[in-house]
Formats: C-alpha cells, structure tokens, sequence
C-alpha cells in the first residue's frame, strides 16, 4: 500500500470508520414516491460500499416537499415500503464494513430558476419554518428505523439550511435571522431536535459551505464561528464545501485546480475537535493523500469521482491509479440531475444509471468478431465493452493517432483534465486486447478482408462550411485546424460561430501563449527575474473576436459549465458581439451587421465554428458487409460525448 494516511481508521463519534474517504450524498434522481428507493439506487450505493468507501452518504432525502420536488427526489416518508428500502441498502451496504448515513434535508425554499431573484425568507410564515424542522427531525428518525449508522444535515446547495445560515438570503428579523447566531437557529433545532429523539450520542454530521462566495455573504469567520457553535450543541463532523449555491465562483469545473477548495476545510479544522472532511475537485489519491498528512483535514469527500470509479478506494489502497477512471469534471450528471431533473449518468462511466454495476459484464452467448471503426471516445467504448463481454475486436482508425475530436477537446484552458478519460481508454483498449490498427481507412475492400460479423461505425461528423462570400479564403480555417496546431494563426482572430466550439476556441487562442500559473509564481520568486522577462512570461495570446448569430453564447454547453467559460471569455479579454451574422470574409477583415449595424473586423485569421453535420457516407459504402451493421456517436447524430459513449456501451452490451 502506498498511501499511508488515507486507510488509517478514524473515530467518529461512536462510530469506527474503516479508512478516511467519503462518498458525500448527490444527486442521483432515483427514489420514488412508491419506494423512496428505487432497487436501481440500491444498487448505486451498495457498487460503491463494495468499492472500498469507508462511508457512503443517501440522499439527498427531502424531508419536506414543496411542489417544485424533483420527481426523482430519494424520499423517506412514513411508509412501510420507505424503511423497507432504506434498510435493505444499509444491510446490503454493512456487509462491505461501510458506515452509512442519511443526508435528510429540505432540498430547496424556492424553485432553482428563482435563485438569481434573490428571493427573500422573510417572506416564508414562521408557522411553516418550525413544519419543515419538524419535518427534517422526523425523517432522521425514520432513518435511525432504517439502521442508518448516522445523519448528515444538508446545510449546503439550493437547501433550507444553507438558505437560512446566508446573510444574502436571509433577511429576517425573528429567532430565524438578524444576527448570524439566530441565522443558525434553524439548523441548530434541527441538530437539538435529532439529539433530543435519538439520543446524544446519535452521530450528526453537517454538510456545510465554507463561506457564501457572493456580494454581501458571510465569510470563512462566520463559518468558523457557525461550526464552532454546532460542535458545542453535538455535532460530530462537518464536511466542508464551497460556496452558495449563487455563488459565481467555479466550484465544479476542470478549470478549478486540484484540491483548490481544501483551505475552508482546513480553516474549519482548527476552530473545532471534530472531524473535517475537505470537498471538491479532489481526484487523484495523492492530492487526497497529501491533503491528510498536511492535517488540512481529517477524511477526504469524494463525490463525483465516486460516481466516476466506484472502485476508486480499493485500486488506490492496491496502488493501480492508472486503473481509477478519473472524473473529468464535464458536469453532465449535474446537469441532468439537477437542471433536467433526470436520473444520473456519467460520461466516462456508462453504467451508472444505466444497468446494474455489481456484477461483472456477463459474457456473450456467441463469441462474434466486432469491427469497430473509428477511434474517438465512443469507437473506444465500444471497442472496449465489446472486448470485455468476450468478443473477438478490431478498432480501425485512419489518422496515426487515437482520440478523434477528443484530441480537440482537452487543448482549451481549463479542459486539460478531459485527456484523463483518453488515456483510460486506451489503456483498457490494450489491457482487453482490442486490436487497434492505426492509420488504416475502412475501405470496404479492407472491411470485407476482416469478414466481420457486427460492425460499428463512430467516425464522427463533419464541419459545416457556413455560405458566407470569401469562405474559401486561404487564410479561414477550421477550429479543429486551430486547436490541433495544424494551420498558421495570425494576431488578429474572429471566431465565427458562439456555440460551444466556438466559446472554446475563442478561449484557447485567447490565452494560447500564457504560461501557467505555478510557472509565474516559480519566476516572480527570484530577485534576479527582469521586467523584460516578466512581460514576456505574462503573454497571453491572440486579440480574439467571438462573432454569435444568437444572443445567447455558449449554446451547446451544459448548463453548469456554459456559464463559467462565458466568464472567462471576460477574463481573456475576448470581444463578443451577440446577435451579430458575418456578411462577408476579406482577406484581411470580416464584415458583420448586429444590433448596432455593419462593422468592419481586422482579421488575419478567420476561424470557422459553425458546428457539425452527421457523415453517413461510410455507413453507405459498407451496407451489407456484416449481418450486424450499428452507427454510433457523431455518425449517427452530432451529441453530447455523454450520449455517444453511452450509446456505445449499449450496443456493445447487446451485441
């Protein structure tokens, strides 16, 4: 074992946790009103006990809905079928020598639409405040029925407390707010309230911002000062996260580092004799490791790299980290959990909210010879499921390298983490013994030599070339040309096209000679480092102009990564004009006409991103070549990676 701090057991309470990682409670949108628990989210919990977790939080449990509840929303009511559920999971999940806890909560005050409202709680009856911490009480009790080892109060997100512990929010003048000690009141009575039934030594954990990160919220003091009263009425851990969930701070995406958040944890940890636990962005077990023997914190919150790998435990106790499938930060389960309020899936994980993860991949009944074509994420899955149900797999990719629009994808600031998934997948492609041919077309000659009998087609799309006067210009050229470094690239850029590609694009060539922030700081400590060289080392890139037909920029991303890579086109001092259509490309400008009339841009390069269209000629050419014959991810339709890799497990299952 390499990792000295991280399987070293630790007392909770009364509890004895086996080692110092947490799956924190998320959102994974599968309870129901009939069984509060679906048998598909036991399995979810139970995957991950058997992966090595020490704890694993359920929830979150809303104990008091409002009509707004997600109709996926784990739910606890006062029903037989309820507690059944529950402690089939807990039984289930005992067996692997995990504690369990329940995250109950009120998931939310208002509509998560109505947040940039800034809506007030001074507006909520106070009748209705003491129902929903009557509510909150009675659930943990139920949960206590349920055998749950302990219970966690979600203090953090969209929810009722951290609702009410926000000087922003937070605008009463009662026992519920005024001062930030009567801001706590309403989670203190929660923790009191749960004490009071189950007894003093009944764990109690908090899930807890640590600080609001917006104009006129509270800090890490008042957090300090919050976690210090809780501790003194009872409470046995806190699991410290960013900040509210208005807050305009990244807390979630590739491009906030390693472990950035970890100081509140620490901060924490100093004003209490509890455990803390240190939240987000925590993916590679050293950073994990080295977060402990810092003593910034006593256990380490994995949520969705749990949800990524959830057998990260036990390959970092053995020591195989490149075997972890790494989160990769894309925030699709966020979206589809929290923004389309659907049950949650992972890109790099297609199982999760799919089919069963417990058990091994069963073979296939007929061991079939699979030729799948392409090698981008999705002609990887696919080559890679295949391989592990049995099948005989040929991968034939045309360029001398794998990856496909992937290769595209990582290059912008910010993504680097996306090469992670990649590197997974080629690994395990090799490990299964997929043959993978490079720098070989799938002509139908060469596919019918291969006597196939399933093909699989993921050969991705192709750009669309906009019908704009001086598109053939020699010096407009595709963003994948850009980011792949394949053509010159002048000083001045205009970006055509506000869509994903487009936001990503305009970033990257915006910042495209900027050195790293480590690499600054490294210099700027040394007396001998000159001004000449300083304003070299703070170059940063293109002056970059992003053209969008629509208003909205970024459309194509997921919600909960749109709005920060918006911010940071701000940052990189992108001009963005919106609502604006090119009219024409000169061979050193590129006229437009928006809101405020026709201009004239300088451009000595134009870069196109105005999206893909579905290529389906391979699949022509090769009709009739295999009695199986499937087309996958961008060839079949231009999606989400989310999608395509899905997809590509599904087939590759059925085959």
């Amino acid at each position: 074992m390499l990792l000295r701090k991280l399987f070293e057991p630790i007392q909770i309470g009364r509890l004895q946790v086996k080692n110092r990682l947490v799956m924190p409670a998320m959102h994974i949108n599968l309870g129901s009103e009939e069984d509060g628990l679906t048998d598909q989210a036991i399995d979810f919990y139970v995957t991950r006990a058997r992966g090595g977790f020490g704890m694993i939080g359920v929830g979150v449990i809303d104990a008091y809905k409002f009509e707004f509840s997600s109709p996926g929303e784990i739910l606890l009511d006062d029903k037989p079928r309820h507690i059944a559920q529950h402690r089939k999971l807990v039984q289930r999940a005992h067996e692997y020598d995990t504690v369990v806890f329940a995250q109950v909560g009120v998931r939310g005050v208002w509509p998560l639409k109505e947040w940039r409202k800034l809506p007030r709680l001074s507006l909520l009856p106070e009748e209705l405040i003491w129902q929903m911490i009557a509510a909150v009480i009675a659930t943990a009790v139920r949960a206590a029925e349920a055998g749950y080892d302990a219970v966690d109060i979600q203090g953090n997100g969209a929810g009722a407390v951290s609702t009410f512990t926000s000087q922003v929010f937070n605008d009463r003048e009662d026992y519920f707010g005024g001062t930030p000690e009567k801001r706590l009141n309403f989670v203190l009575e929660i923790l009191k309230g749960i004490k009071r039934e189950l007894g003093q030594d009944f764990p109690v954990f908090l899930r807890m911002h640590g600080g609001e990160f917006m104009p006129g919220g509270y800090g890490i003091e008042t957090a300090r000062r919050n976690a210090q009263l809780l501790a003194a009425h009872g409470m046995n851990m806190f699991s410290v996260t960013n900040g509210s969930h208005a807050t305009t701070v990244p807390g979630l995406t590739p491009n906030v580092p390693q472990g950035a958040y970890a100081f509140l944890a620490r901060e924490i940890k100093q004003a209490v004799n509890v455990p803390v636990a240190a939240s987000n962005r925590i993916v590679h077990p050293t950073v994990a490791e080295d977060l402990l023997r810092r003593g910034w914190a006593d256990l380490i919150s994995l949520g969705r790299p749990a949800l990524a790998d959830p057998d990260w435990p036990n390959k970092a106790r053995a020591g195989d980290f490149d075997e972890i499938r790494a989160c990769i930060a894309c925030n699709e389960c966020l979206d589809l959990t929290r923004i389309y309020e659907l049950p949650v899936k992972c890109l790099v994980n297609p199982r999760a909210g799919r089919v069963p993860e417990l058990p091994p991949l069963g073979k296939a009944a007929v061991r079939k010879r699979v030729v799948v074509v392409g090698g981008g994420c999705t002609g990887l899955q696919a080559a890679l499921t295949s391989a592990e149900r049995g099948h005989e797999v040929i991968l034939l990719e045309k360029a001398p390298y794998l990856g496909g629009k992937w290769q595209v994808a990582y290059p912008p600031p910010g993504r680097g983490d996306l090469f992670q998934f990649l590197y997974w997948l080629c690994r395990q492609v090799k490990k299964v013994g997929v043959e993978v041919r490079l720098g070989v077309e799938a002509t139908p000659e060469v596919v019918r030599a291969l006597k196939p009998d399933v093909l699989i087609l993921c050969t991705g799309a192709k750009p669309v070339v906009p019908e704009i006067p001086g598109v053939d210009l020699p010096h407009v050229i595709f963003a994948h040309e850009a980011i792949q470094g394949d053509k010159p690239i002048g000083e001045r850029v205009v970006v055509v096209g506000g869509g994903g590609v487009g936001v990503e694009t305009a970033l990257y060539l915006a910042r495209r000679w900027e050195s790293s922030p480590e690499t600054i700081e490294f210099f700027r400590e040394w007396p001998d480092f000159t001004p000449d060289d300083e304003a070299a080392l703070l170059r940063r890139g293109h002056q970059v102009t992003l053209v969008g037909r629509n208003e909205k920029i970024g459309v194509g991303l997921g919600g909960g990564t749109r709005w920060v890579l918006v911010k940071e086109l701000a940052k990189a001092g992108v001009s963005v004009l919106r609502a604006t259509a090119v009219v024409a490309i000169e061979p050193a400008a590129v006229r437009v006409r928006g809101p405020e009339g026709e201009q004239t841009l300088p451009a000595d390069t134009v870069v196109l991103a105005t999206g893909y269209r579905p290529d389906d000629t391979l699949r022509r050419q090769l009709e009739g070549l295999a009695p199986e014959i499937y087309s996958l991810g961008d060839a079949e339709s231009v999606q989400h990676a989310l999608n395509g890799v899905g997809r590509a497990f599904e087939v590759a299952l059925a085959i």
